[in-house]
């Protein structure tokens, strides 16, 4: 599921997490072990001498320690943090894991609440009304606006799932009088279906096995259903790469032929893939 406001995954590297190499460790209190006693650099140039297989176990019980301290940030921040973790920060934010949710999805939910109790009626507040009424449910959720005074909330949901059953969960909440706004007129339904074929020629190295052929049908519907969001287009570079595989010399996508448009409110599906074996 994507986030609306930006992708807590894009996000550099805090400058808080340090980066770890043992090497650099170790050469560095070697150096300083040296001008505390000049006289044993001779020693720590033996790598079986007994110091410098101490100042060895030493460096790598500093790594560890620097890579606890690197863990200890990262459970600290939204974007990394998990399991129990995840919970203490959801916590802060006044946010409880429903049961059996997984932490993308209650990541998703703590950042949703945070723009949501900006302004009531807003998108992200109708947003995160439907995250909140069927949390292990909801893929994606895209709210906008059709007309003057018209909300309209289209949801996508897991394909293991009861859709129809989870979106009279998720209307019955939206449509609530503690989450609707008196003055809007609130649609709440299923997103929207686009269907595309995928029709593509695949040619592989010389002397590689068909079974790198046989497999990527399968690897691209896996992908879609990873990449499968409201208001994402499709596009034939997307698909040849997802088909480029180790082994495979050339991709030549013939459907789509261009990049597929997707409204806020719909989403890619699947439809045929026919894939042939060139020579």
């Amino acid at each position: 599921m994507k986030s609306h406001d930006f992708d807590l995954s894009s996000l550099p590297q805090p400058d808080v997490i340090e980066a770890l190499d043992y090497e650099t460790i170790y050469q560095h209190r070697k150096s300083r072990f040296r001008q505390i006693a000049p006289q044993y650099a001779e020693a720590l140039e033996i790598e079986s001498d007994p110091l410098a297989v101490c100042m060895q176990v030493e460096s790598y019980y500093e790594l560890l320690l620097r890579q606890r301290i690197n863990e200890a940030a990262t459970a600290n921040l939204l974007a990394t943090a998990m399991h129990q973790d995840l919970d203490h920060l959801g916590a802060f934010y006044g946010l409880t894991r429903a049961e059996k949710e997984k932490d993308d999805n209650y990541r998703l939910r703590i950042r949703q609440k945070t723009l949501a109790s900006s302004t009531a009626g807003s998108k992200d507040h109708y947003r995160n009304a439907a995250l909140t009424a069927a949390p292990n449910s909801i893929r994606d959720v895209e709210v906008d606006s059709p007309e003057p005074g018209k909300v309209r909330v289209s949801v996508l949901f897991y394909s293991h799932v009861d859709a129809y059953t989870e979106l009279e969960k998720v209307k019955s909440h939206v449509l609530s009088d503690s989450v609707k706004v008196l003055t809007d007129e609130v649609e709440v339904s299923f997103a929207q279906a686009v269907p595309i074929d995928v029709h593509a020629e695949i040619y592989l190295q010389d002397k590689v096995p068909d079974w790198v052929f046989t497999q990527l049908e399968g690897k691209l519907k896996e992908q879609w259903l990873n990449q499968a969001a409201l208001g994402i287009a499709m596009t034939p570079s997307w698909i040849s790469a997802q088909l480029h595989v180790e082994g495979v010399k050339h991709v030549e996508v013939f459907a789509p032929s261009q990049l597929v448009n997707i409204a806020s409110n719909q989403y890619a599906k699947l439809r045929e893939i026919k894939l042939c074996l060139m020579r």
